[in-house]
């Protein structure tokens, strides 16, 4: 089954805590769910559940078996609903003041391979005209070059995004305004940094956009920080990402919604088109059946 399984929230976050409570008795020495790269037309592409144990070859197949069935069940439900673009805004424009709702769109997201210069939600957010909005990051060289050569304070007319793949959208052309500029800037995951290029902050009308050098996805609170943004001043925070972003920005968010813009990545897997992958295959085929592996560690 090809599927999303988020741990940041129900049922996957429960059914992780479960998993991790197993190991270490009864001779389950380790639980893990792998659920692979949808992305990836590869024959191997698909969700395993995989139990290791000390010597107990048939309890660790009853348990891979039961557990994969469980992880089955959970077909359709596993993934956050995804908003289109216009829903997800309209919630933030309705929203409170004080924390910012964070919007997540998959279908740019770099790290899943898309180019990160999708428009769509940007052009939604324009065409609503809305006031104290953030997004990024937005994948842009040459417009990166033009706001530094241009300075801090510059006005100009920009086009950006829209640049690399048909499903990207077209570009986005408007006066815009150089906030900041930095360079040979980094983004905070966990404990390492990742490196953004040079980089950008511009004003359209109401949305403030980071644009980067270094293609990739929202990670870290410091991709708008960096540039001065004050997110707690903001209505909603736009980030390419799915997953990753998740544990910088939901501790600043009043709430995290995910939209499905029609960008390179489809949430829909049956509209990728593979040609590799071993059917039948769920969502592509309505049969398949639960693969789960136990592993058993012999005493020497």
């Amino acid at each position: 089954m090809i599927a999303s399984f988020p741990t940041s929230r129900e049922p996957m976050r429960s059914f992780v805590d479960r998993i991790q409570a197993l190991e270490g008795h009864d001779r389950v020495l380790s639980v893990s769910v792998a659920h692979g790269f949808p992305y990836g037309d590869v024959p191997e592409l698909g969700t395993r559940v995989l139990v290791i144990t000390d010597d107990d070859p048939a309890g660790g197949e009853r348990l891979a078996m039961e557990l994969a069935s469980e992880v089955v069940a959970m077909r359709g439900h596993s993934a956050p609903p995804h908003l289109d673009p216009g829903a997800a805004l309209d919630r933030a424009a309705a929203s409170a003041p004080g924390k910012p709702i964070v919007i997540a769109d998959p279908t740019d997201n770099p790290g899943g391979g898309a180019p990160g210069d999708a428009t769509h939600l940007l052009a939604a957010v324009i065409e609503r005209a809305m006031e104290g909005v953030a997004l990024g990051p937005l994948w842009d060289p040459l417009a990166v070059r033009f706001c530094h050569a241009a300075g801090v304070g510059a006005r100009l007319p920009l086009r950006i995004g829209g640049k690399t793949a048909r499903a990207s959208g077209a570009p986005i052309d408007g006066q815009a305004e150089v906030l900041a500029v930095a360079r040979d800037a980094r983004q905070t995951f966990g404990a390492v940094t990742v490196p953004l290029g040079d980089t950008a902050l511009v004003r359209l009308g109401g949305v403030q956009v980071v644009l980067i050098t270094d293609r990739t996805q929202a990670l870290g609170v410091d991709l708008f920080t960096h540039l001065g943004l004050d997110l707690t001043s903001l209505r909603a925070i736009c980030v390419k990402s799915t997953n990753h972003f998740h544990a910088a920005f939901a501790p600043v968010a009043s709430e995290v919604l995910y939209v499905d813009s029609g960008g390179p990545l489809p949430r829909d897997h049956r509209s990728v088109g593979y040609q590799r992958v071993e059917r039948p295959l769920w969502p592509l085929d309505e049969a398949s059946v639960p693969v789960a592996v136990a592993l058993t560690r012999r005493p020497a």
